[in-house]
């Protein structure tokens, strides 16, 4: 886990922001009143099979990309409170998934860009697996690919990229990640607390997630305010970090 500084965030992005679609378009500024913290990487195999073991977590299949320190994935969103209700119970801390608002503020780590590195498409491989050079030559899919290499195929061990601003790795790529907010088409007319917390209000039979992954082929979806919604969904590419608030004796 690693601390994120409390202060004030512009969530969402610009009208003139490049690949910014219909539900965003639109800054509400917000708040973070207190420090929290936030998963330095993406919550792996090893630390879900824990959970499996335990009985508390349904073995997950890797379909063959490997388990270990790769992020898990295929997990739903209930999967990703299952683990958290254990991860309570063994450490006592009240841990959860992070908010849309916190995700974002973590991803973007005080560079107020649309990806923290700056726009330039062939920093890309330096700091996220996403769907490139290497992986179109392993997999032939026919797609356009992100215009450089890094080196993996599909999923990727934690840590492999460099970090962001924050000391947070794997933002961008590797795996979506689930977030704790109900789905709102955007945020313009929503309840939306202005402190970072979660949206209650909207849709909650669907769940968002942020990120994109290895499977992401366009920089424009490599942004940090790049938003999409599922609730039972599970893929190959999606996975999820944890968060958790602070007290004093932390």
């Amino acid at each position: 886990m690693i601390v994120i500084p409390s202060g004030p965030y512009g969530f969402g992005s610009p009208p003139n922001e490049f690949g910014s679609p219909y539900n965003e378009g639109y800054i509400l500024d917000i708040v973070f009143e207190k420090s929290f913290s936030i998963s330095r990487f993406e919550i792996t195999f090893t630390q879900w099979d824990l959970c499996a073991k335990d009985q508390a977590c349904r073995t997950i299949d890797d379909e063959g990309y490997g388990r270990g320190d790769q992020p898990v994935m295929n997990v739903s969103w209930e999967d990703t409170q299952s683990y958290i209700q254990w991860l309570k119970k063994i450490t006592g801390k009240p841990y959860r998934l992070p908010s849309e608002a916190e995700w974002e503020y973590v991803a973007q780590s005080g560079t107020k860009r649309a990806r923290f590195f700056g726009i330039q498409a062939t920093r890309t491989c330096e700091f996220g697996n996403g769907y490139d050079e290497t992986a179109e030559r392993e997999h032939e899919f026919g797609w356009r690919t992100l215009p450089c290499s890094d080196g993996a195929p599909s999923l990727a061990k934690i840590g492999s990229y460099k970090p962001n601003p924050f000391g947070v790795y794997d933002m961008l790529g590797n795996v979506w990640e689930w977030v704790e907010d109900c789905l709102n088409p955007n945020w313009r007319h929503s309840r939306a607390s202005l402190n970072g917390q979660p949206f209650k209000d909207g849709d909650c039979d669907q769940r968002a997630y942020r990120g994109g992954s290895w499977l992401t082929n366009q920089p424009y979806y490599l942004r940090t305010a790049e938003r999409y919604k599922f609730y039972g969904a599970k893929h190959i590419d999606l996975g999820f970090r944890v968060a958790l608030d602070l007290t004093d004796q932390d």
